[in-house]
């Protein structure tokens, strides 16, 4: 169990990672604005997939890991996030299981053995489809407004959030409310950033794209 908790809050650290510079604090007007527009985008999202690219920044060192893949989603709880370059690697979401495949190893555990699965299960969709981001007992969200779309920042509250990382970046298109983005920064000061491209919403995904299978 002690292992399968290490696999899911490692895949957490590595998803997800840019400063507020060219932003500015949204005032309470736009604040208001913002959350009731981007509530209403993640609630008429049905399904997304797309492309991304993940930069992944270490502090101690000055090159950057970049990795390719596509990301399916589907309301309201299932979730396929899947590597191809440089090589290949699957982490899947479909109700109370998560499946994290490497490739030489498979894991599959149930989200409700856990509050901390469940916990993290929810932050990792939140995160991809910008739906209760805030939740103000999990975390203290900061809102800014910049040129092509906005930021939200995320400071965890929850113990075991804080000993995860120090903030999760979310960036919202400024037309549609979807998200182009999220980051996070860890604690040793590691930043991953993850790009998302060719979105598609809202076309038919089949549910066999979810299945998880012990084999």
């Amino acid at each position: 169990m002690k292992k399968l908790t290490l696999l899911l809050l490692l895949f957490i650290a590595f998803f997800f990672g840019h400063s507020q510079s060219g932003y500015t604090p949204a005032n309470e007007t736009q604040q208001k604005e913002i959350n009731q527009k981007i509530t209403e985008s993640s609630a008429q999202l049905k399904t997304l997939q797309c492309d991304f690219v993940q930069k992944k920044t270490i502090s101690i060192l000055s090159d950057e890991m970049i990795s390719e893949g596509k990301m399916f989603f589907k309301q309201k709880d299932k979730l396929r996030w899947e590597y191809s370059k440089p090589y290949q690697y699957e982490f899947v979401i479909n109700g109370d299981k998560v499946m994290v495949n490497s490739g030489t190893a498979k894991n599959i555990l149930n989200a409700n053995s856990s509050k901390m699965f469940r916990r993290i299960s929810k932050i990792i969709i939140s995160g991809i489809i910008g739906s209760e981001i805030f939740d103000s007992s999990t975390f203290t969200a900061k809102l800014y407004t910049g040129t092509k779309d906005f930021l939200v920042a995320l400071t965890p509250k929850q113990k075991e959030l804080k000993q995860m990382f120090n903030e999760i970046r979310i960036r919202f298109n400024k037309t549609d409310y979807t998200v182009n983005s999220v980051e996070i920064e860890e604690l040793n000061g590691d930043k991953t950033l993850i790009e998302m491209k060719n979105k598609q919403i809202n076309n038919e995904l089949s549910d066999e794209i979810f299945i998880i299978r012990a084999n």
